[in-house]
Formats: structure tokens, C-alpha cells, sequence
């Protein structure tokens, strides 16, 4: 887990030394244990990195690393580098390093540009021919690494944070109102090729870039399954459960100590449990505590950590004077705001496991492929039964999930997911009464092609959707957030195997029971604690902020009205205050606020400064 840079001059003037260095040592949290640039082809091209070591601790692995015919700069992990490095020593390549990057880069040697669907892990990384000048680029399939970058007829700066490019070309920093105002409305974020600056933009998940010759091609080289397989739901248990466990036993891979974020629910708790089938030693595992708030998990989470002999380390999470302070910093990593305010106590949980680990299991990943958020896909489910004629498994779901949930609630958010954009506004407008917020540079936007998908099941349409938007943007802040304390995230969930196989599955082996997730909750029954295995509520990471805003209005009001604020000609001041005082506390108004705090926040980071 490291962090990239390059820049490529098409022109063949002289790539910026100072700068250069300047840029890599921007990302210094991403790898703090070595940074170095290399210069090519005449001092016209430089290749960046700045390692955090988690695989072969040795110099000999550090980067850019070389052959004779390539340099590499890689940010991520191979989790599967061992079997693919028996592989090409069979083909004939012999090894000086125990690297995922030197298997990365014979690997490219032996099988080009395919040999990124070989590799089971996440990255974005680019390999230079010395011989050519030609790069190849490349981000894995789900996004889980960032790749931005600059792109104009004279060059190509490209980096696993922006910040790096704006390092090295300051004339870059311009805001994108189009994406500022794309997240005020719907927090649209990290999903989208557009940043929050104008001009750079990101590589999407599942593609590939191609420089050659001076030109510059994209092309995609992952797509989800669309099939549905016909197979029993006992072997499909059984298959799940072997490709799950495999995967996190992959990713136990390290020589570092790994631990393992959990929360009071399934996802986390289904990690652990697998560990504990072939990892007896010492584990530790970290939990946001909020000791006064209703639906904090922690209590659920110490009974796990007792049941699997684990050691917990409860994080305590306390909304202080210094919350705006912590964004502002947190905004600094993201470069964008971020649609959820548990941005914060995951900063915290991370801030704290540092003490004790560098690598941390996540269950990231689990909902968009499963069906955990029943609320929002409960809807795509029922319509699916009611299509397939299944008229009897549609009454006992329905019933299932009004006792569990709440059909009315899932029936808003299925009707919500699936309104015209125009409909969407006219909500905002006159029922949730705050698009008459956004004025000037943000009043009008322009929206980015809806994800298509052709599965002829309605509920994997919509995981897929969201597996491509939603998540995404979760990837981007879970990313930048680990990475501010140079800390390793993996992610189980995110096997690419263990995707392909769940977009294949029946949907009422997703959900059923008036359960989401309900092949992973069988599949791991007899590993899992009684208490979770039994618990079928799905509550997400708790976040007591809307307690916060409510007691600090005058201290919003002063960020968000003051005269400088308004200058940015952004927000309506008269519409933005009235929203303040009188409907903040309506409709979950609080997370408006949160965006438009976050807006202004970085404004003050990256544009003020």
C-alpha cells in the first residue's frame, strides 16, 4: 500500500525535478518507510512512489522497481503473488525479491495487458517500456485504489492523490462546480470520473490506460456477470463459504501486524469467524464506542470479541469542540467532501489501531453484494418475486420484512431509487425545501450517465448499481481516511471471485427469510457467535451528528454565512440561514448542512490557500 506519481511530457521537455520530489513528499503519510523518483527518456518522463512496507520489508523491494525492460510504480497488494510467481517461475522468470511488485512486473512481461485479470487484489499502478515510452496504467476492478490524473496534448500527471498534481502544477487548482454541485444535491462524489477539480479526473474501476506514441486510450477490461447459474442453495453455501474463507485468508498475507475493524454486525463479525478457523494467535480488532448513544454496537461487538477470543480495542467517540477542525483535516485526505458524517469516527478508529497494527481487515463490500441494505433493496426483491409469478414467496417476504423492517420505508427508498432526476428535484424543491439552496456556479448541474446493467433479475441490477456508484464512493474515503495514518485496508468482500460468484446466485439466495445477506449468514452459521447469526437488523455505522449540529447552529452559521462564504456565490445566504434555523432538524436537513459544510471546508483547504 503506497502511493504513485508520474508525470509523462509529450512535448520532451524536461519533467520538473523540484517539483517532482516536492509531489511525491506531499503523499509521504501514504508511505512513509521510503520515497524516491526516477527520470527517463531524457529526464522527459518521472515515475514517483512512496512505499509503506507491508510485503518483503527489504530495500531490494522498494520502488520505482526495474528489469531491464520495464519500471513500475504500484500502489496496493497481489493477494494471490505467491501462486502466480510459481506460475512464472514454471514459464521460466526467476526472482530477487519476495515482492507482489516484482511478480507484478514479470507478469506484465509474460502476459501484457492481460495479466491484470489474473490478479486477485486491488491496485492502480503504471509500467513503463524504457525501450518505447509506453505506459501502461492500470486500476483494479472495483476501484479500491485511486488513480487521477491530468491529461492535455502536452502531458500526463498522473497520482494516487491530487494533491500531488496540484503540487507540481499549482495553475491546476480550479474547482469543478458541476461535481460540488452533483454531491450538494445527492452526495455524488468518488463514483464519478470528475473530481473536484476542473481537468483532473479519475480512472474508472476496471480499466486500463494505454499511452502509446504520444496518444492516450481507456478501455475497460472487467464487466459483472449477467447469468444466473443453476445451482442447489446447499452447494451454493458450500461454494460461498469456500471462496470466502479463501479470501481472507489471502488476505491475512503480511509481515506486518494485521488486525481487523468490527462493528456489532455481520459483515465484520463473519470476518473474524472465518479467521478463527485457521488463525489461533493473538488478533485484535477495533470498535467506534459511543457510551451515549442508543445504537452504538459496541456491546454486541465485546460478546463477539469474548465468543472468538479476540482482543478489542474499543475506540471511545466524542463529538467535541474540535469536530470541525478534525473535517477540515479529513477533508484535506478525502480532496471532496463526503455524504456521511461517519467519516469521523472511522478517522478515529483508524487514528487509534495504528498504535497496534498497519494492516486492517474491513467489511467493506458486503451490502452491494449481498442485499444487507434491505431498506433500499427490499424493493427490487419484492418486484422480482411478483415478475418470476413466485406469488407465495412474495406474501411470506413481504410479511418477513415488515416485521424485520418496515415496508413503507422500503417502498420510499424504491420508489426514491428509481424517480427521473427532474422528479428528484421537484422533491427538493418543495418537499424536502432545500434546493433552493444551491445558486450561482451550482444552480444548474449536469448528471453523469446512470449505470446500465442487463441482468434479468431487477435486485442484481440494483447491487450492481450501486456495487459501481455507492460503493465506490465508500472505497474513495475508506482509501484516503486509512492512508492519512499510512494504514493498510483489505478487503474480503471485494474478492473478485467472490463477486462473480454472488451476481450469479438466485436472488432469494441474497435475501430471504426477511434477511439480507442470507447465504453469508447460513454459510458462516457455524463459525459465527450465536448473538449475530441471530440478529437479522442491519443498523450501519452509527453517527451521533445530527446532535451536534442541532446544539451549534450559530457556530455553523458563522462558517457557512460569513462573507467570504458568500463571495464563492454557491449558496443562497437568505435560503441557506432559513434552512439553518427552521429545517435542519426535518428530513435528516443535517446532512444538507453536512455537505454544504464540507463544501465550504474545502474551499478554505485547497482554493483559499
Amino acid at each position: 500500500m503506497c502511493g504513485i506519481f508520474g508525470v509523462y511530457n509529450f512535448d520532451r521537455q524536461k519533467v520538473s525535478r523540484d517539483r517532482s520530489l516536492a509531489a511525491v513528499k506531499k503523499i509521504n503519510h501514504r508511505g512513509p518507510d521510503f520515497q524516491k523518483v526516477v527520470f527517463y527518456n531524457d529526464e522527459a518522463i518521472a515515475l514517483g512512489h512512496a512505499r509503506l512496507s507491508i510485503i518483503d520489508l527489504s530495500d531490494v523491494a522498494n520502488q520505482p522497481m526495474e528489469t531491464d525492460k520495464y519500471s513500475v510504480v504500484f500502489n496496493g497488494e497481489i493477494y494471490n503473488y505467491i501462486e502466480i510467481r510459481e506460475e512464472l517461475k514454471t514459464a521460466g522468470y526467476s526472482f530477487t525479491t519476495n515482492s507482489d511488485t516484482e511478480v507484478l512486473i514479470h507478469a506484465y512481461d509474460y502476459w501484457k495487458d492481460k495479466c491484470v485479470e489474473k490478479f486477485n487484489g486491488m491496485w492502480a499502478f503504471t509500467i513503463l517500456c524504457k525501450k518505447t515510452g509506453n505506459l501502461f496504467c492500470s486500476r483494479d476492478r472495483f476501484g479500491v485504489k485511486p488513480f487521477n490524473y491530468y491529461y492535455d496534448k502536452k502531458k500526463l500527471i498522473f497520482c494516487s492523490e491530487i494533491k500531488s498534481i496540484l503540487e507540481y502544477d499549482p495553475a491546476l487548482k480550479v474547482p469543478n462546480y458541476n461535481s460540488i454541485g452533483l454531491f450538494c444535491r445527492e452526495g455524488i462524489c468518488g463514483e464519478i470520473e470528475e473530481t473536484w477539480f476542473e481537468g483532473i479526473k479519475r480512472l474508472m474501476p476496471g480499466h486500463n490506460m494505454y499511452i502509446v506514441d504520444g496518444d492516450v486510450k481507456i478501455k475497460k477490461y472487467y464487466d459483472f456477470p449477467t447469468d444466473t447459474i443453476d445451482i442447489s442453495f446447499n452447494d451454493a453455501k458450500i461454494k460461498f463459504k469456500e471462496i470466502f474463507d479463501d479470501a481472507v485468508k489471502l488476505r491475512m498475507r503480511s509481515d506486518v501486524p494485521v488486525g481487523t475493524t468490527l462493528s456489532g454486525g455481520l459483515d465484520s463479525s463473519s470476518i473474524v469467524s472465518s479467521v478463527r478457523t485457521f488463525f489461533k494467535g493473538e488478533h485484535d480488532t477495533f470498535t467506534a464506542h459511543f457510551p451515549d448513544f442508543k445504537d452504538d454496537e459496541y456491546a454486541n461487538a465485546k460478546k463477539t470479541n469474548e465468543a472468538l477470543d479476540l482482543t478489542g480495542n474499543p475506540i471511545i467517540i466524542k463529538y467535541g469542540e474540535n469536530y470541525l477542525e478534525v473535517l477540515e483535516e479529513i477533508i484535506y485526505h478525502l480532496e471532496s467532501g463526503h455524504l456521511s458524517p461517519s467519516i469521523f469516527p472511522l478517522w478515529r478508529v483508524y487514528e487509534q489501531s495504528t498504535k497496534k497494527v498497519t494492516v486492517l481487515l474491513e467489511g467493506q463490500g458486503a451490502d452491494e453484494l449481498l442485499g444487507g441494505y434491505i431498506a433500499s433493496f427490499g424493493g427490487s426483491f419484492l418486484k422480482e418475486q411478483l415478475g418470476k409469478g413466485n406469488i407465495k414467496n412474495f406474501l411470506k417476504q413481504f410479511s418477513l420484512l415488515n416485521k424485520n423492517y418496515n415496508i413503507k420505508s422500503i417502498a420510499t427508498l424504491y420508489l426514491r431509487a428509481n424517480l427521473p432526476i427532474a422528479v428528484r428535484t421537484f422533491i427538493r424543491r418543495n418537499v424536502l425545501k432545500y434546493e433552493n439552496i444551491f445558486d450561482g456556479h451550482i444552480k444548474t448541474v449536469s448528471y453523469p450517465e446512470k449505470t446500465k446493467n442487463s441482468s434479468n433479475s431487477p435486485l442484481k441490477n440494483q447491487l450492481q448499481e450501486s456495487h459501481q456508484t455507492t460503493l465506490v464512493n465508500l472505497l474513495h474515503y475508506g482509501d484516503a481516511l486509512s492512508m492519512a495514518f499510512g494504514l493498510e485496508s483489505r478487503l474480503p468482500f471485494m474478492d473478485y471471485r467472490l463477486v462473480n460468484f454472488c451476481y450469479t446466485l438466485p436472488a432469494e439466495y441474497l435475501i430471504n427469510d426477511g434477511k439480507g445477506k442470507y447465504i453469508l449468514r447460513e454459510a458462516m452459521k457455524d463459525d459465527l457467535p450465536k448473538h449475530i447469526y441471530e440478529d437479522a437488523k442491519k443498523l450501519g455505522f452509527p453517527s451521533p451528528v445530527d446532535k451536534f449540529f442541532r446544539e451549534n447552529k450559530e457556530l455553523l452559521k458563522s462558517i457557512l454565512l460569513s462573507e467570504k462564504s458568500k463571495a464563492r456565490n454557491i449558496f443562497n445566504s437568505t435560503e441557506l440561514e432559513y434552512f439553518i434555523n427552521n429545517r435542519m432538524d426535518k428530513n435528516s436537513g443535517e446532512r444538507v448542512i453536512f455537505r454544504a459544510v464540507c463544501v465550504e471546508l474545502w474551499f478554505k483547504t485547497f482554493i483559499d490557500k
